[in-house]
């Protein structure tokens, strides 16, 4: 939840960190290996969507 607040808030590091007893690196290391996971199921998400909308009747 920490990064997702980070991510979609725009928290700086350091106020979540604080507020949550962890430290401002470990809070950037969960971001950035977030960020790596999002990034790795991109392909992924991108033939999903590609489907979806051809389902729809929607030229992709």
């Amino acid at each position: 939840m920490i990064v997702l607040a980070v991510l979609r808030h725009d928290q700086r590091l350091a106020d979540m960190a604080g507020g949550n007893n962890v430290s401002e690196s470990t809070v950037r290391r969960w971001r950035d290996e977030l960020i790596i996971l999002l990034a790795a199921q991109a392909p992924g998400l991108d033939r999903a969507l590609k489907k979806s909308s051809n389902r729809a009747g929607r030229p992709s």
